[in-house]
């Protein structure tokens, strides 16, 4: 995908037909990235069959809690960065506070994080080991990536990053039902794939709108204000492609960073 179909202009105010066609274009290219790429990628097809390599799914965690705790630190960035759009929406803004605020207390303070930890500690990690992992340049390259939306970029450029949530809580879903089938993991020993599928796709905490439908209703207020303008070299295309392609290195990476593709076993992909 190079771009949208529909090209519009800096300023420019799209209808709600019209932006609900632009987004039912860009979601649906994103899921058909998500199962090419990331479900039938090597990291994904061999946690699905059972045959990665345990050494290979706490290397994954160690650089997976570094970047959750910073992409947390970025939604309270943006928040008070683009507070004033917001303001001029109270439904959103209540609902974008219940989202930031659901990443840093659910299900308890330090939220999310908190559950990462767990995580990791459910696999055998250590909470030092996960604090003083050195990231593999994969998955540093996609936190640099949403620094610099964090950071630089404007509204669109962010919320059209954002479209990835609603991989990453298939995504979980997914890590969850392959840990619990072929690793021996309980349910209650994965949390954090519960708690991000919940989140991400499901209403949840007394009334919280999935952070994936609220990302898509955001981007359409964007679309249809007329703020959906971005810097020269930045396209809602080009952020999506970007946040996926990342998305799949950062899995790639860690594959490859563990040697997995080494201990293949015969007959196996």
């Amino acid at each position: 995908m190079k771009d949208i179909k529909h090209k519009f202009k800096p300023g420019e105010k799209l209808s709600r037909a019209e932006a609900d066609e632009l987004l039912d274009e860009l979601y649906a290219w994103t899921d058909g990235v998500f199962q090419r790429e990331i479900v039938h990628g090597d990291f994904m097809s061999r946690l699905a069959s059972g045959t990665l390599p345990m050494d290979t799914v706490r290397l994954f965690w160690a650089n997976w809690y570094y970047f959750v705790s910073e992409i947390n630190n970025f939604h309270g960035i943006t928040y008070q960065r683009f507070l004033g759009f917001f303001k001029r929406y109270p439904d959103l803004l209540a609902a974008y506070a219940d989202k930031i605020a659901d990443e840093l207390i659910h299900p308890r303070a330090p939220g999310h994080i908190a559950v990462v930890i767990e995580q990791g500690k459910n696999f055998g990690l250590s909470e030092e080991e996960m604090l003083e992992c050195e990231m593999l340049p994969e998955p540093r390259a996609w936190t640099e990536w949403f620094r610099g939306l964090a950071y630089e970029g404007n509204l669109a450029e962010w919320w059209a990053a954002h479209q990835v949530e609603q991989c990453i809580g298939q995504w979980a879903a997914m890590c969850r039902k392959a840990l619990r089938q072929h690793y021996g993991f309980s349910d209650a020993d994965l949390v954090y794939f519960q708690v991000h599928e919940e989140a991400d796709l499901e209403v949840h905490e007394g009334g919280i709108i999935p952070h994936a439908e609220f990302n898509r209703i955001t981007l359409r207020h964007l679309l249809e204000s007329g703020m959906a303008d971005m810097r020269p070299g930045f396209s809602i295309g080009y952020c999506a492609r970007m946040t996926m392609a990342y998305f799949r290195w950062f899995l790639d990476g860690c594959y490859a960073g563990s040697g997995a593709a080494e201990k293949t076993p015969a007959g196996v992909r």
